[in-house]
């Protein structure tokens, strides 16, 4: 469980921020995409990074939109590094407590195996 989300083999669960672009609906609603890095297995891994909370504040940093009608916008430096969970082709950010909370269920799943496996053991004693 701990590798599908990212944090096994000891990897930081941060991922880089290196670019943002804002579009806008019809109702005029801001929609982003942000693209950045972060290690997975000891590589650095390029791709989307889901769940960036994107200000209306940010500068833009272009007048014209590209040519899928995006601006880009400044990242500033706060928001560059964010607590995530990643898998080889995207990044999700979460709250702070999440990366704490998959350590201590992959602790609980191992000693539930451990449990498990001592419990077996101990019957196979006895009927011996």
């Amino acid at each position: 469980m701990g590798y599908v989300a990212g944090m096994i083999p000891g990897d930081a669960a941060r991922a880089t921020v290196d670019h943002c672009y804002v579009t806008y609906d019809r109702q005029e609603r801001q929609h982003s995409r942000c693209v950045g890095h972060w290690t997975r297995a000891g590589r650095v891994v390029s791709g989307p990074v889901e769940g960036v909370d994107v200000s209306q504040h940010w500068q833009a940093l272009t007048v014209d939109p590209g040519p899928n009608y995006e601006w880009e916008v400044n990242v500033p430096e706060a928001a560059r590094h964010q607590v995530a969970v990643a898998h080889h082709m995207r990044a999700y950010v979460v709250p702070r407590f999440v990366p704490v909370l998959l350590v201590v269920l992959d602790l609980a799943a191992v000693g539930l195996l451990g449990w498990v496996a001592a419990s077996r053991l101990r019957r196979r004693v006895r009927a011996v």
